[in-house]
């Protein structure tokens, strides 16, 4: 998480942690400290911010799969292969 010191990142996750335990927010599968990762609803890069409502728990697999995108990583695949344009 750019823009981010250490410090609050630590909080931010503990707040989390506190607000929606240790589920994931897409699979809810129960996480390790080294599976959690912090997860943007709407992506920095589409102008998400760092605030606690657009933060939530994800595991590894499910933050690193949806990518920048706003579908959830289990949605994105089917969405990708219903919307490809054919020549």
């Amino acid at each position: 998480m750019a823009n981010m010191s250490p410090a609050s990142r630590r909080s931010k996750r503990h707040q989390l942690l506190q607000m929606y335990g240790n589920r994931c927010c897409w699979c809810s599968k129960q996480m390790t400290k080294s599976e959690r990762t912090i997860e943007h609803l709407v992506p920095k890069s589409l102008g998400g911010s760092n605030s606690l409502s657009n933060l939530r728990l994800a595991c590894f697999t499910c933050n690193n799969s949806r990518g920048n995108s706003l579908l959830p990583p289990q949605n994105r695949k089917t969405f990708e292969l219903t919307n490809r344009t054919y020549e």
